[in-house]
């Protein structure tokens, strides 16, 4: 296994975050992260956009939900380790 994600995988990964996203929002948590998702424009359905924007929304949507859990000082450690793994074979 090369640790790197295929496009199903990515956009997959996109609907689970996405569906996380919901539910926060249906209990009244919102923050900046989950609007700078929403001002992206892209659903995880749109699955004929780019394998980057798609890796791009799961990283807003994994700040989103790292604020919402009340664990954002860690952001910057779990981006330098999902970056690898969503990384963009060219």
């Amino acid at each position: 296994m090369s640790g790197q994600f295929g496009k199903e995988e990515i956009v997959h990964l996109h609907l689970l975050l996405f569906q996380i996203k919901k539910f926060f929002e249906s209990v009244g948590i919102e923050n900046e992260y989950f609007y700078e998702y929403d001002s992206m424009k892209i659903l995880p359905v749109q699955i004929f956009r780019q394998k980057m924007e798609h890796r791009d929304a799961i990283m807003k949507l994994c700040y989103g939900i790292m604020k919402a859990i009340g664990r954002e000082e860690e952001i910057e450690k779990v981006y330098q380790a999902v970056r690898g793994v969503l990384s963009v074979q060219h």
